[in-house]
């Protein structure tokens, strides 16, 4: 009878350690790519690269950044196999693009499937140190006294940037005129200079200007403060609601990957952001950890692309059918 009983345990054991074995699977057991759809140096690159640094750790395997900026990155990561071995790292773009393109060559709520954020980086409202406005509230009685004469920087008009800018303009209720360049470093020295009043870079893009006084921080576009910037208020803070807006960063993969798998991913990304050093760099950029279930982050996309296609038909901002680049 003892034996019997015994047996049962054992047997009873056995198969709980298959189920965990089912429900956790040996992943990875090979290297892992993670496409980057921006050029090295972006700033989502070099987010990226810390994550997949940390990653290859936890995993005991390399994992590979291929950078292949633009549409064309988002498309292989979606044509990939739906294996788990090649990763989608991308931004807030992704859910910019679906408003921006009425013929994108993939589907974005079906070839792909989100797996987890990792980050969020707010971005600073700063000013010309010529305009000598020290607040939000000057800038907003600078542009009232003069409607239609300040002008703001953005990196075009189909960017986050730019988006956020005529937010603040809406909230507001003033009047100004966007000015669009190539770069953020571009932007910073045409506002160091006094060439426009005032723009709306990422926190890590302003924080070297601020700190050489080439800028000036008037508000954070957060819920709390950076910090690195401590001394920043937010835009509520400084009196504009309803403006907590960042830049978000995360995972995607093929759509098709086991859930065991994506689970498994979700949660290794969410160690990596726990890890001290990582903590620490994304601290220095002024970047918030951002932790989500895939069930999360996928229902979060679908609001953060819905809030875009509402932002471009706020803004008049006709949606083009999407080009292919030329090849070389």
């Amino acid at each position: 009878m003892r034996r019997h009983f015994i047996a049962a345990i054992t047997l009873a054991a056995l198969g709980m350690a298959g189920c965990a074995s089912l429900q956790e699977p040996q992943y990875p057991t090979q290297p892992v790519k993670l496409i980057v759809p921006y050029p090295p140096g972006n700033v989502a690159d070099n987010f990226g690269r810390i994550m997949a640094e940390k990653l290859a750790q936890i995993w005991g395997q390399p994992v590979t950044v291929e950078n292949q900026p633009g549409i064309p990155g988002v498309v292989a990561a979606a044509r990939a196999k739906a294996d788990g071995y090649t990763l989608l790292g991308h931004s807030i773009s992704y859910a910019v693009d679906a408003g921006l393109y009425t013929n994108l060559p993939y589907d974005p709520d079906r070839d792909l499937q989100a797996i987890a954020p990792y980050a969020r980086q707010p971005f600073a409202l700063v000013a010309a140190p010529a305009l000598g406005v020290k607040t939000v509230a000057d800038l907003v009685a600078l542009a009232k006294s003069k409607p239609g004469q300040l002008k703001f920087g953005s990196l075009g008009t189909r960017t986050q940037i730019y988006f956020v800018a005529e937010q603040f303009k809406k909230m507001a209720g003033i009047d100004a005129v966007n000015v669009s360049f190539k770069s953020l470093p571009e932007a910073n020295a045409a506002v160091a200079k006094g060439e426009i009043a005032f723009w709306f870079p990422p926190v890590a893009g302003a924080m070297a200007g601020v700190k050489e006084g080439k800028l000036i921080a008037l508000a954070i576009t957060s819920g709390k403060r950076a910090e690195m910037l401590p001394q920043v208020p937010t835009m509520a803070e400084a009196g504009i609601a309803n403006m907590d807006n960042a830049a978000w960063f995360g995972f995607w993969a093929p759509a098709g990957v086991p859930p065991a798998i994506a689970k498994r991913i979700a949660g290794d990304i969410a160690r990596a952001t726990e890890a001290p050093e990582v903590r620490e760099k994304f601290a220095k950029a002024g970047v918030q950890i951002m932790r989500m279930s895939p069930e999360e982050f996928a229902a979060f996309v679908r609001d953060e692309t819905a809030a875009s296609k509402r932002q471009v038909k706020e803004l008049g901002i006709q949606p083009q059918p999407y080009a292919p680049p030329a090849k070389p």
